[in-house]
């Protein structure tokens, strides 16, 4: 599956590969010219425009293959969207830096005040991130997977919920009780306070 959906788009992201490693090369040679050069100068702000273009397409085309490959192999759409969505700001984030660095603008000082920024959003939505964090420490550590029986506990969550992971999102995890109805649990209660108990995984334990 992995090999026929690198296939499809495989020329695409060459392609798109190359055309940003051009607008690189050719900002890079006239960015620093003289302002009275107006045509090299023009030229290299519009390799600029090209290199941001098709980073983000490689980017997005990239990231799309990533979310196709891992929810093919069971880990569920919320758990492959959630790796997509950080893969992807990480690469906005990078392709923002590479452009101000082409255009010769001090990072270190948007960097600054981007932290400022960082903290008064951080304290504003401190619920949320803690949510999203403790889903991307779910993803990495995989305590359950999608369709599997497993036993949550937790005070928040009124004692013992048993049921059927139906999701792992970027905020919540949805758990289908076994009555058959649908629990949505925050990532980060899950993370901190719950105890759980796969129904199918069994430990071998060696007898000396």
């Amino acid at each position: 599956m992995a090999t026929h959906i690198w296939r499809k788009a495989k020329y695409k992201l060459i392609s798109s590969l190359l055309l940003t490693i051009i607008g690189v090369v050719i900002s890079s040679t006239y960015v620093n010219v003289d302002d009275k050069q107006i045509i090299k100068k023009f030229i290299a702000y519009l390799s600029i425009l090209f290199f941001v273009i098709f980073a983000i397409i490689f980017l997005r085309l990239s990231t799309a293959i990533i979310n196709r490959i891992i929810a093919n192999r069971r880990l569920g759409i919320g758990r492959a969207a959630a790796i997509q969505f950080i893969l992807r700001i990480i690469g906005y984030i990078i392709i923002l830096l590479g452009a101000l660095e082409l255009m010769d603008i001090s990072v270190a000082k948007l960097l600054l005040g981007g932290a400022i920024l960082g903290v008064i959003l951080g304290v504003a939505a401190q619920q949320a991130l803690a949510n999203f964090f403790a889903s991307v420490i779910l993803i990495i550590t995989h305590p359950f997977r999608v369709g599997e029986e497993v036993t949550i506990i937790s005070g928040s969550f009124g004692g013992a919920n048993e049921g059927t992971i139906q999701d792992i999102g970027l905020t919540h995890t949805k758990l289908r009780l076994t009555d058959g109805r649908i629990m949505f649990m925050p990532n980060s209660t899950i993370l901190t306070w719950a105890a759980i108990i796969p129904h199918h995984r069994h430990q071998v334990i060696k007898k000396h």
